[in-house]
């Protein structure tokens, strides 16, 4: 999982809701990072290598057990067993609500999505959230409550943003809009039919 951060605000927020120290917070965000989509153990290993005030890792794992944010399910390594974090099942409704708080959905889709367009001869901003939304994480939220903080809908929204920058000249329209207006089903439906004979216009989509 990629930019999983959070504002102070918001860190304040999941560490309310689940009752997590800042130390099982700051691990689990080490073992999103060592999953294996990232492949960044590295970074847990260092913690637990030089911090000498590190709680021990399977203490960790059993609290964060015990509060449901990983499952009942997942057996914990024992003292002197491997642990591997690529084998670690996180509870559905934890990341689910997890993404509520973190901007990483919003964030990838703004890193994805076209941030400037001509048309001609001049240039637009159309990644400029601020057209509707007053931060960051407002523009975050909105997108992930219109995908439902669903990743696997969001991995299919990217993956659509992606081949309409490749397809079609459909994406020329502000960010803020295409969240609002759920605009990847439109590229779906490109997609899956004849969009050659299509034609936009571009002065009523700025």
């Amino acid at each position: 999982m990629e930019r999983l951060s959070l504002s102070i605000t918001n860190t304040l927020g999941v560490l309310s809701k689940w009752n997590l120290s800042t130390e099982e917070l700051f691990v689990t965000q080490l073992l999103f990072l060592s999953s294996a989509e990232e492949q960044h153990k590295e970074l847990l290993i260092e913690y637990y290598n030089n911090v000498k005030t590190a709680t021990p890792l399977g203490d960790i794992l059993l609290s964060l057990q015990n509060k449901g944010i990983i499952t009942k399910e997942y057996k914990i390594p024992k003292k002197g067993q491997k642990f591997d974090p690529e084998t670690l099942i996180f509870n559905k409704n934890f990341l689910a609500g997890y993404l509520k708080y973190s901007c990483e959905l919003g964030i990838e889709l703004f890193n994805v999505y076209p941030h400037f367009v001509n048309i001609n001869g001049l240039t637009y901003d159309i990644a400029n959230y601020a057209k509707k939304f007053n931060s960051e994480e407002e523009f975050c939220f909105a997108y992930g409550k219109a995908i439902g903080w669903n990743p696997n809908k969001h991995k299919q929204v990217i993956e659509l943003v992606k081949w309409a920058k490749d397809n079609t000249d459909f994406l020329k329209g502000n960010i803020c809009d295409f969240v609002i207006s759920k605009a990847w089903l439109r590229i779906e439906e490109l997609k899956n039919g004849d969009f050659d004979s299509l034609s936009f216009d571009n002065t009523t989509i700025l």
